[in-house]
């Protein structure tokens, strides 16, 4: 997620990032910071402190049902799993002490992982095998509503896909799931294919695990506040002012907190980003993220970069609405509006025009091929169509006029973004009346998961290195289609591709065909950009990378040297 993603749905928002260094420190540039015995904050006779600004409010922190980008960055801060990403953006162990051992059990495949001895949980209990084996339950388990449940059958872990299938007799047997505690220090994690992409989704915070007692004892109060949760990870969540903002301290308990070089993180949420940026220009804040007119205006600096990203932008149309299903109407909205001018005037972020679901430059097929390079453009702006598939759409509804409320996001320069599309659209489709309806983050969230908006402005940034992860979460039922969508060719397509990944170039094309249906066939979504971000950072910022999927950062790596 990004769900990332979503980072998750991966939303779009706008993440704006400072760092500032209360005391002068020395670092390595490398992933691992070697201790001088000054690092650990009140044994230390400095500390290194991370001054973060973000847009909105914490939603959970609950790693079953974290689905947003604001969430996940707290996740890889405060919780840890099998796996990590690095500086480097490299799949590194965590938990697990390197990689697992393969075995094949006739048909599946028993994957073995040696857990680190000296984990720990903040209250210093130990992290054991049964805490995966306990967390993985509560995903799957049918009162989860965990939006990222089918990622354990998308693994492949054995009968994930019964237990999650209502209509089958293992529904909700979560003890059938293909993962036990063979002892507190080993997981055994049986598969029903070999995955090529297991520890991109293992790093994945779904996969993270949860201290069953400490969990059982909070019940319905459990992440709610700080003393609600307990942590594994580098950080521990100090502070949480709701709406406000939180503080990360470093964890004295974490296995590996000699290569922890940050001592403190605050994080104040900031609606403004102007407000940001005169910090950065006054030097209290050390990055700031731009878009529009200020990308104009500091363009030409030498601590201005741009960032081409992972994460795709469009429109989700809920099928519910009496004129959005039907797919002449959508097909119609989808080609109304100017990506490029969407991009380039407002944008300006190194942001591009997306006909496309599935991002490029981010996977190849066994041909060696880009999967964007392969499957092409599906659905582009082009006002002319779109006229005519209006026309035709809102004579097979026998109306002539057409009015559709846009959810969109109540960050900063949204509004902007919003009257864009309304104009564009209203222009180009004549009958059309779009209300603009800006809610807060969470708001929004809880408005998609209820299916209560026409059409919203939504992303995805992509959990693990495959194009599945963009594609899966839009079969019947998923927890992240939230539009109503159903087309059982489109069901097919992932389901082949899941269950024959010994076939790559089969299965790739599957894939390729399930998003032609996607977009050109059924229209179920109207693309508009892949992202790009445009930052000013200050030299002294070591290590602070974006990843390509998954959370979005990894504070662990983070550094800063003045010197």
């Amino acid at each position: 997620m990004r769900g990332k993603a979503k980072w998750s749905v991966l939303l779009a928002v706008v993440l704006v990032m400072s760092l500032f260094l209360s005391a002068c420190s020395s670092s390595s540039s490398g992933d691992k910071k070697k201790s001088d015995g000054k690092s650990g904050g009140s044994d230390g006779d400095y500390k290194q402190v991370l001054n973060l600004a973000e847009s909105e409010e914490i939603p959970t922190l609950d790693t079953k049902v974290g689905d947003d980008e604001v969430s996940f960055n707290v996740f890889q801060a405060i919780y840890e799993g099998l796996y990590t990403m690095n500086s480097k953006n490299e799949i590194v162990p965590a938990l697990a002490t390197g990689d697992p051992e393969i075995k094949k059990d006739g048909d599946n495949f028993n994957y073995t992982f040696k857990l680190r001895e000296n984990a720990k949980w903040s209250n210093g209990d130990p992290v054991t095998a049964n805490d995966f084996v306990y967390a993985w339950h509560s995903v799957v388990a049918k009162d989860s509503k965990a939006p990222y449940s089918y990622l354990f059958p998308t693994l492949g872990i054995l009968n994930a896909d019964k237990i999650l299938n209502p209509d089958d007799p293992m529904y909700g047997k979560v003890d059938k799931l293909g993962v036990k505690a063979v002892d507190d220090h080993t997981l055994q994690v049986t598969l029903t294919k070999e995955v090529p992409y297991y520890k991109s989704l293992l790093q994945f915070p779904t996969f993270f695990p949860q201290n069953q007692k400490f969990r059982e004892a909070e019940g319905k109060k459990y992440g709610l506040e700080v003393d609600n949760a307990i942590y594994n990870g580098p950080f521990v969540l100090d502070k949480w002012e709701h709406n406000k903002g939180w503080v990360f301290k470093k964890n004295p308990n974490y296995w590996d907190k000699d290569n922890v070089s940050l001592d403190q993180v605050n994080i104040k949420v900031v609606k403004e980003l102007t407000t940001t940026i005169n910090l950065y220009n006054s030097g209290q804040v050390d990055r700031v993220g731009l878009t529009g007119e200020w990308v104009d205006k500091y363009k030409d600096r030498k601590d201005f970069k741009t960032y081409p990203g992972t994460s795709v932008y469009y429109l989700k149309f809920n099928q519910k609405n009496k004129y959005l299903k039907n797919v002449n109407i959508r097909r119609a909205i989808a080609m109304s509006f100017d990506k490029d001018a969407y991009v380039t005037k407002l944008l300006k972020n190194g942001s591009k025009a997306a006909d496309f679901l599935v991002p490029g430059g981010f996977t190849k097929g066994p041909d060696g091929k880009d999967f964007r390079d392969a499957n092409g453009d599906l659905i582009s702006y082009d006002p002319a169509k779109a006229k005519e598939y209006w026309k035709k759409g809102k004579k097979e509804l026998g109306v002539d006029k057409i009015d559709l409320e846009f959810l969109a996001y109540d960050g900063p320069d949204y509004k902007n973004r919003a009257v864009f599309m309304k104009n564009q659209m209203e222009k180009n489709l004549p009958g059309l009346k779009v209300t603009i309806k800006q809610q807060p983050f969470k708001v929004m969230l809880d408005l998609e998961d209820n299916l209560k908006y026409d059409f919203v402005s939504a992303g995805w940034g992509p959990d693990y290195q495959d194009p599945m992860t963009f594609l899966d979460m839009f079969v019947t039922g998923n927890g992240n289609n939230q539009m109503a969508y159903s087309d059982k060719k489109y069901d097919e397509k992932i389901k082949f591709a899941k269950e024959h990944s010994n076939d790559l170039k089969a299965r790739w094309q599957a894939m390729l065909d399930a998003e032609k249906i996607l977009l050109k066939d059924d229209a179920a979504l109207a693309p508009m950009y892949q992202s790009g971000s445009a930052k000013l950072t200050q030299p002294y910022v070591k290590d602070l990378v974006v990843h390509p999927f998954g959370p979005d950062y990894t504070f662990k790596y983070v550094s800063v040297d003045k010197h």
